[in-house]
């Protein structure tokens, strides 16, 4: 027996990695076959180095005096990118750049205050190996405890 499951509202995650970047082209396939609302999200409590989000990081170092900032610039300049593959459906993607929480906290949290239907996440980003052994990853995290489907992608 075959379901046909609309998700009008996808969150995708982002962290510019290359399984995040293979999971928003996989949200702009299916954004266009439900004509979905997407929301993307980036956190900066992503251990992630401003180099690794924004190709330009020494024009945001030379901006800035103060490294948060520098992380704010990149995750906002990431998501700009991240919402442009969505090409001419980008009126039905928004973002925001997540500064309090965590990747996982937020996003368990969203799913239940936002009614989102479906999360799109790459299967791994770039983390200490001692971090992923004690805390896990986000996306085992999210497919743990989200309320919603979760697609995981490679």
């Amino acid at each position: 027996m075959r379901i046909n499951m609309v998700y009008y509202k996808i969150l995708l995650a982002t962290d510019g990695s290359s399984h995040a970047r293979n999971a928003a082209k996989k949200a702009v396939e299916l954004q266009k076959i439900w004509n979905s609302k997407v929301i993307i999200i980036h956190s900066t409590k992503d251990n992630r180095s401003p180099s690794e989000l924004y190709p330009n990081v020494d024009v945001l170092y030379r901006k800035y005096t103060i490294l948060e900032d520098v992380y704010k610039d990149a995750g906002t300049e990431l998501l700009k990118r991240t919402k442009e593959m969505f090409g001419g459906n980008q009126d039905s993607v928004e973002y925001r750049l997540i500064e309090k929480d965590t990747p996982s906290k937020y996003i368990i949290q969203a799913v239940k205050e936002e009614k989102i239907d479906l999360v799109v996440l790459g299967s791994r980003g770039i983390h200490s190996k001692i971090k992923k052994t004690f805390l896990g990853t986000v996306s085992s995290n999210v497919a743990k405890n989200a309320e919603c489907d979760v697609l995981i992608v490679k």
